[in-house]
């Protein structure tokens, strides 16, 4: 099954230097908890899935993967059950702000890191809307938001480190 990932052009290189998709946030309970999972979803069209309003454009880079049957968990049967459970009037907001019923069954989460060995395309959305792939220099290219600079050096330095170690 094709899933798509969609994120800032400043989050990509701290998802890429610090080893994948790893920080995405579930709320449980009454949304006063979470769970690390990334968000994901089998439409490939951001809009109406609740990414605008943020200060950076969640929807400038599609991250396509495969994943089997079994793998992702559909968020609306996650949030049902006890390992994911979202009292349903949260979960009937969060389907309202993020686009109703129809966007909130393409969502799904998966709860391990994804590597960017599993990425099939890095896209970017390019002006006239559409997604092609991007080019090594043009992910190269990127800054990450200054927020993650530092979490994204410390995490690359580490990794370093660690393959240094096992060399």
């Amino acid at each position: 099954m094709r899933l798509y990932h969609f994120t800032s052009l400043g989050h990509l290189p701290v998802i890429l230097a610090t080893g994948g998709l790893w920080r995405g946030e579930v709320p449980l309970l009454d949304g006063s908890r979470i769970t690390r999972a990334n968000w994901l979803t089998s439409d490939p069209d951001p809009g109406g899935h609740g990414l605008d309003g943020s200060e950076v454009d969640k929807r400038a880079v599609r991250i396509e993967m495969e994943f089997g049957p079994r793998e992702a968990y559909p968020w609306l049967r996650f949030a049902s059950t006890r390992a994911g459970y979202l009292e349903p009037q949260l979960v009937e907001e969060l389907v309202r702000t993020g686009g109703g019923q129809r966007k909130a069954r393409s969502w799904y989460v998966y709860p391990r890191q994804i590597p960017p060995s599993r990425f099939l395309a890095i896209k970017f959305r390019r002006e006239n809307g559409g997604y092609s792939p991007a080019t090594p220099s043009e992910i190269e290219a990127l800054v990450p938001h200054e927020e993650l600079a530092d979490v994204a050096e410390e995490l690359r330095l580490a990794r370093l480190g660690t393959e240094k170690a096992y060399a």
